[in-house]
């Protein structure tokens, strides 16, 4: 019998730059550490290559597993879930949830709920997620933190750059849903109001290319707006650019978010964060703990805030501090650990 059998989106051989795939790698390295006999399947492009799920269900039933762990986002997770709870198999199944919209499926009625009852456990990235499973019947949860390896630390003494003028950051997978068009738009209206100069917006992440001719020649109309590539994180030097910010910004709109792994970047950067009130946005980053929350979609509520860090960036100071205070709960160091395999029951045969 084989220790552990790990399915989820890694992105092989490429540059992780999905907050999943970077997750599922950590995840994946962690078990090869501490286990024997791991196998993996990278369900990256699924959807395009149905000869993964093939690969899959043939692992499933030719090989035997003591422990499966299942991390991926909602919709091929569910399907996952309710494979390996219908075969005839005698391991402990573990489900990593990539987000934090399953529960909210269950209560819909859009998900069943008897599949994820037959689970081992439900590794949830908040504990509003946890109770939202309780709503539902399911008490098999475990709270656990997104996770990041820690690999610089900011000195809070020194501010974060030279000059007047403020510099925001997002940072995340460009698309409409993560509210970079709202971005764009409380640019607009800034300037409208006279701040244009005091301000900067640097843009990092992969462009989607449903956004790509809107989104590209709207950042070069705006003064002091670029998109900048792709900022890496593998190193001390990603994490000290990315400090030599005042502040992210996070105006996500999308329905599914759960605890995205740029908010642990921020953290280990101390970096507050302007971010939307998503469903775990008070638990995570809470407002004037870490960073300041607008309603969702609010667009107007955003350019206040903005405009209110622009005119006194020292009200970001407190919030720096406590930001990497909060970094050390999202150190892999931490977070992956034996105690997290004495918890979970996962052991070597």
């Amino acid at each position: 019998m084989r220790d552990l059998f790990f399915i989820g989106a890694l992105d092989y051989p490429n540059v992780a730059q999905a907050g999943d795939a970077v997750k599922n790698r950590y995840l994946l390295s962690f078990f090869q550490s501490k286990l024997q006999r791991v196998d993996y399947v990278d369900t990256q492009r699924w959807k395009k290559n149905p000869l993964i799920l093939c690969r899959v269900l043939a692992l499933l039933l030719f090989r035997r597993y003591a422990n499966i762990v299942i991390s991926t986002s909602n919709v091929s997770a569910y399907r996952l879930v309710r494979l390996t709870t219908s075969l005839p198999l005698r391991s402990r199944i573990y489900y990593f949830m990539i987000g934090g919209y399953t529960p909210v499926k269950i209560k819909q009625g859009i998900y069943k709920a008897s599949p994820f009852r037959r689970l081992e456990r439900i590794i949830v990235e908040a504990d509003r997620v946890a109770e939202l499973y309780h709503e539902v019947g399911l008490d098999n949860t475990l709270r656990l933190y997104n996770f990041k390896a820690v690999r610089y630390v900011p000195n809070l003494s020194v501010p974060p750059h030279s000059g007047r003028v403020v510099r925001f950051v997002f940072l995340s997978r460009l698309t409409e849903l993560k509210g970079i068009f709202h971005i764009l738009e409380s640019a607009r209206q800034l300037n409208e109001r006279g701040l244009q100069g005091r301000y900067e917006i640097d843009f990092y992440g992969r462009v989607d290319a449903e956004v790509k001719e809107r989104f590209l020649p709207a950042c070069e109309a705006l003064p002091g707006v670029r998109y900048r590539g792709f900022l890496p994180l593998d190193d001390a030097g990603g994490y000290r650019q990315l400090s030599s910010y005042d502040a992210m910004l996070f105006p996500t709109m999308h329905p599914t978010e759960g605890f995205p792994g740029v908010i642990a970047d921020a953290a280990m950067a101390a970096l507050p964060v302007i971010a939307s009130n998503w469903s775990y946005a008070e638990e995570i980053i809470g407002n004037g703990r870490c960073g300041l929350l607008f309603p969702v979609g609010d667009n107007d509520a955003l350019t206040d805030i903005m405009q209110r860090v622009i005119e006194d960036p020292s009200i970001l100071k407190p919030m720096r501090k406590t930001a990497l205070e909060h970094a050390r709960l999202y150190d892999v160091n931490a977070v992956l650990n034996d105690e997290l395999l004495q918890k979970l029951g996962i052991y070597s045969n």
